[in-house]
């Protein structure tokens, strides 16, 4: 082998393969997305800065494929969870979706098995049954995949308590999310639980835990080591290592397990087992599919390196291996016992694999990858381990590409400096890319002709009696979203007779609709604290100017779906509405982390995030909410009401465009009649700070697809209706209206909220349900979310940033706080 990349640079792991490979003559290429203690290594011949894995995907794939090429390496070894983006990236390319990204030629150097392979692996609840399959011992696992479960299993628990268990997600590294439950205790709660974030109930076993490092070529292991933890950094992530016997008892079962499993599989990589040794024999209990610290007991001599090229390594050598500062950091927490104390301290003697002889890394490099991670653990309001994986772990998204946001060009990635022993290089990721039109080509379609249908009504205040902005629209990967942005006021013109909608105003969202909850709060003296604070907060968001706003995605609606861009579409499109709007603040609405990255993404391209409210959400994918009962008494009164239910059809059979758009029709009867149950409801019943739809905007919505309309009537009248849209697997009815004249007994809201979650699942997406009448709402399947108004302002004078962070501070600080206490 005449030169290896290693990606993930960053961990320890890569180090120490660095050093095996270097000292078997490859000339040593490493990557990563931040700066690395790999990087100073004397093995390594040249060193890159890469995208995030994570968050600019494509771009990281890019940049690896450019690398590789430049060195002509033999082998690519990535060896974090980097590994499941670049495996997705390549196997789309040699599947032939994306055909012009030239990452197919990876493959056959791609020391990474396929990504349905990793994720079987990595998923544990999928792991359980490939260990199943294999015929491998393992704790007795039920996954949960709904909320609603979890409450049922919960309560099953409390009515008849059972022995200790262990709670852990689908999706996780270093044990950090792992939750231990006591015999009689009950299951703890937990934030969220989906189909696409699974948590698994396991018995939690009684034994010795230990773990295993495997490499394997084409189904053959041809490295081994068993070893135990014997100094951890918090819950899982070990610091110091004693090597087992691989030849004799759990050892040698730990071995044999890895030999099915490589061969069950036909597994080219490298994986690591978690285990426990108990008096019934060992069982497994999960898979890590990339590099872990069982690298750290191979020394030079035992021939790790020829592994990878399907030469069988020696047993490692090294009985013991420790990583000195993380050994150090972690000394006080894990000493609980004298017994702690002196453990630690005979540890002390087992080399160090982040400074061997020969190698020492540099103190001050060693600090500043303490420092990065200390630095990312406070940006993204991690701990410190899982700051550490950050940006390029994987939990199971799709990837541009299998998902179908395809990007439809992709330069080859070349540094632009010669070679060298050492190169840090950010011009190996991409320099420019363009996308496709998102597969969601209605989605698109109906944003744009609802722009041009805007502009062609004479602009929005001909549609919503209390929204005057202007509005355009721009493209984020691939996908056409609205842009509102203030007016600009015509000489003469009166203002406006009231204040403006939340939906394009965050002073009348934070200062207006606050005041009107103020009713809510639970004592006298909490609500003159509020006013006060409201009054003071009123002053400072006025003086900052704060409704000077540029809103992405924001289509005059109470809640917006959001695509889940890669952070350059966002850097890309923050910095397009920067030099359009100068003195302007950019921001996003209805932005949730419910299966999307969005939330991460825009704190990465340093928006802040300031909740807004809580939403909630109901899984009407799968059939579990049809289940509950208030659900069924719902569907029993729809059912025997003597209603009918009636879909408006659009105008056109075909998705809109913009020239269908170029003339919206009048309105007619029905479009009047719906304007007027939703503002009997919305404006009427709850607050005039909510947008003033008119029957122009209804027969606009209709007609450019932007809502489909279902009308609930009797004899010829409609009494109730919904307006709801889909995408991104979500829908949301943003539009509902009832005849409030009706006899609350009737139960119309009740119909209507039916009929809204049985949409959503005929649509086989889950359902957003927006805020309001929570208690309701979580009677029927819904769980609650935080939802964020995320905002840049870097760009903006000093005021108007003060503005915005005195507004961070009030909610995040006092107002989340007091909502959470509440539950209001």
């Amino acid at each position: 082998m005449t030169a290896v990349l290693l990606t993930g640079s960053r961990a320890p792991a890569t180090l120490d393969l660095a050093r095996r490979f270097a000292e078997e003559g490859a000339f040593v290429v490493v990557a990563d997305s931040e700066p690395t203690l790999t990087s100073a290594s004397r093995a390594v011949g040249a060193a890159y800065r890469v995208p995030s894995a994570r968050f600019r995907p494509w771009e990281f794939a890019e940049a690896v494929a450019g690398i590789a090429r430049r060195h002509a390496v033999d082998l690519v070894v990535p060896t974090c969870e980097e590994t499941f983006w670049l495996a997705a990236a390549v196997d789309g390319a040699s599947a032939g979706l994306l055909s012009e990204l030239h990452l197919s030629e990876l493959r056959p150097r791609l020391f990474a098995p396929s990504i349905d392979t990793l994720r079987r692996l990595h998923d544990k609840a999928a792991f359980a049954r490939v260990l199943d399959e294999i015929g491998a011992s393992r704790p007795a696992t039920e996954v949960i995949d709904s909320r609603i479960a979890w409450r049922r299993r919960a309560a099953a628990r409390a009515a008849h308590p059972e022995a200790a268990l262990v709670v852990k997600p689908a999706f996780s590294r270093f044990g950090s999310r792992t939750r231990f439950v006591g015999p009689g205790e009950p299951l703890p709660a937990i934030d969220r639980i989906t189909r696409d974030e699974a948590w698994l109930i396991q018995e939690r076993l009684a034994g010795a835990e230990f773990c295993s490092y495997a490499v394997a070529v084409e189904g053959r292991v041809t490295a081994f080591v068993a070893y135990r933890p014997v100094w951890r950094a918090g819950a899982g992530a070990g610091v110091a290592f004693e090597r087992l016997d691989a030849s004799v008892g759990p050892g040698a079962e730990a071995r044999a397990i890895a030999e099915l499993l490589a061969a069950h599989l036909s597994l080219t990589g490298q994986f690591g087992l978690d285990l426990m040794a108990t008096p019934a024999g060992v069982r497994v209990l999960e898979c890590n599919p990339r590099a872990t610290s069982g690298v750290h007991l191979f020394a030079h001599g035992d021939g790790l390196a020829g592994a990878f090229s399907g030469v069988a390594a020696h047993p490692p050598s090294l009985a013991s291996a420790r990583l000195a500062i993380p050994h150090a950091m972690y000394a006080v927490a894990g000493m609980k016992r004298p017994a702690d104390v002196a453990s630690w301290v005979a540890q002390l003697r087992s080399p160090d694999a982040l400074r061997p002889p020969g190698d020492r890394v540099p103190m001050a490099t060693l600090l500043r990858s303490v420092a990065v991670q200390w630095r990312t653990s406070r940006r993204a309001r991690v701990g410190l381990t899982e700051a550490s994986t950050y940006d390029l772990e994987w939990n199971g998204e799709l990837v541009p590409g299998r998902s179908g946001a395809v990007p439809s060009r992709f330069a080859a990635a070349e540094p632009s400096a010669p070679p060298s022993r050492f190169v840090t290089d950010d011009s190996a990721a991409a320099t420019s890319r363009s996308c496709q039109p998102s597969a969601d080509g209605v989605h698109s379609g109906a944003m744009a002709a609802f722009v041009d249908g805007v502009r062609a009504a004479g602009g929005t205040a001909a549609l919503v009696a209390n929204v005057d902005v202007e509005m355009g629209s721009t493209e984020v990967g691939g996908e056409v979203l609205p842009v509102t942005s203030p007016a600009r006021r015509r000489p003469g013109a009166s203002p406006a007779s009231g204040p403006p909608s939340y939906v394009v105003s965050p002073f009348t969202h934070y200062v207006h609709y606050a005041r009107e909850e103020l009713g809510e709060l639970p004592s006298p003296a909490l609500r003159v604290v509020a006013r006060l604070t409201l009054g003071a907060l009123s002053a400072v968001l006025r003086a900052g100017r704060v409704d000077e706003v540029v809103m992405v995605g924001n289509a005059l609606l109470s809640t917006n779906l959001l695509p889940d861009p890669e952070e350059r579409a966002v850097v890309e499109v923050t910095a397009r509405l920067v030099a359009e709007h100068p003195g302007r603040a950019i921001a996003w609405r209805s932005v949730h982390g419910r299966g999307s990255q969005l939330p991460e993404t825009l704190r990465r391209a340093g928006y802040r995030l300031i909740p807004s409210r809580s939403v909630l959400f109901a899984a009407t994918r799968d059939t579990e909410w049809s289940t509950l009962r208030d659900v069924k008494r719902d569907r029993a009164l729809l059912e025997g009401s003597g209603f009918t239910v009636r879909r408006l059809t659009a105008r056109d059979a075909r998705p809109p465009t913009p020239a269908t758009a170029a003339t919206p029709p009048p309105p007619d009867p029905v479009h009047t009649r719906i304007a007027e149950l939703y503002r009997q409801l919305y404006i009427a019943k709850y607050s005039t700070s909510n947008p003033q739809y008119t029957a122009e905007f209804v027969a606009l919505a209709q007609h450019t697809g932007l809502l489909e309309f279902t009308l609930l009537e009797r004899d010829g009248r409609i009494v109730g209706v919904f307006g709801s849209r889909v995408a991104h697997g979500l829908l949301t009815a943003p539009l509902v209206g009832y005849d409030t004249s009706v006899p609350q007994e009737i139960g119309l809201y009740r119909m209507l909220s039916y009929l809204i979650a049985r949409n959503a699942h005929d649509e086989g997406v889950d359902l957003h349900n927006s805020s309001g009448v929570a208690d309701f709402k979580r009677n029927r399947g819904g769980e609650p979310e935080l939802e964020y108004t995320a905002v840049s302002t870097q760009h903006l004078p000093a005021r108007q940033r003060a503005a915005w962070a005195v507004l961070d501070a009030v909610v995040n600080r006092l107002a989340v706080p007091m909502v959470t206490r509440h539950h209001l």
